[in-house]
């Protein structure tokens, strides 16, 4: 059991950039009224509903989860996507996430001209374009003219790498640097006040962050289980390997395996 200042030390080092420390941001409504209405600038923006880590199943095909699913008072849904590393395809990414969002959330029968608007948001550390932009927006044209296509479609590729000093600039720098009270963005630097600097908010955000590390290295040690079964390494290497593991789960893996 950590003590109250290592717990301290170790939200310290969080932001609202990172995944976790998002996740408890936008569980507030609240928040996500804020920090949409200057992502988006409208500031009358009202939401109906919103979701943290809103998963998507997909039977057939590779499942989805997003950070953020909100729908406003008008029906209008909005997805964002926080992503720290620039390690793949990041617009392929946004259109699978799309397709999936129509697909799962349009009635049976509904007409397509009744298709709820879709406000796509991907947030970065890092220029995506590298066209010394902090907010990029990306919209349908005919090449031929140049004249604008709206689909109901809209998407917004913000970073923190430039400052271009707008308020979603200004934005993107507090998601960096999480500290303090912050005049512009109330509430959500109200909500970053309480998880870094009351011992309520401290000890709840150091759980969840003890209870996905252990959750990350049994998902690692149940990898190497199943690696050595399939290797044929016998049970007892495999128990005093993985002590964490118990025999019982073991076997279970065992019977996945032979189902599989």
């Amino acid at each position: 059991m950590k003590t109250y200042e290592e717990q301290q030390t170790l939200v310290s080092q969080l932001n609202v950039m990172d995944d976790l420390f998002f996740q408890k941001m936008v569980e507030d409504r609240d928040v996500c009224e804020e920090m949409l209405r200057i992502l988006l600038t409208m500031p009358a923006l009202k939401m109906s509903q919103t979701q943290p880590q809103r998963f998507i199943r997909n039977v057939d095909a590779h499942s989805v989860v997003l950070d953020l699913l909100c729908e406003d008072e008008n029906g209008n849904i909005i997805t964002v996507e926080v992503q720290k590393t620039d390690n793949d395809d990041h617009q392929k990414r946004m259109r699978y996430n799309l397709a999936n969002i129509d697909t799962t959330f349009v009635e049976k029968g509904i007409k397509y001209a009744d298709l709820p608007d879709i406000y796509a948001i991907f947030i970065s550390p890092f220029d995506l374009f590298k066209a010394n932009c902090t907010a990029y927006h990306v919209n349908r044209c005919l090449l031929e003219t140049g004249d604008i296509v709206n689909n109901g479609i809209h998407e917004l590729y913000v970073n923190a790498a430039v400052n271009d000093g707008s308020d979603i600039a200004e934005l993107m720098q507090y998601f960096m640097n999480s500290n303090g009270y912050h005049p512009k963005f109330e509430k959500l630097s109200k909500r970053v006040q309480y998880f870094k600097e009351q011992q309520e908010g401290v000890s709840s955000m150091s759980s969840v962050i003890e209870d996905y590390a252990n959750k990350v290295a049994n998902e690692r040690e149940t990898k190497a289980a199943v690696i050595m079964l399939k290797e044929g390494v016998p049970t007892e290497i495999i128990l005093k390997a993985l002590p964490s593991l118990s025999l019982d789960f073991i076997r279970q893996l065992q019977q996945q395996l032979k189902q599989a």
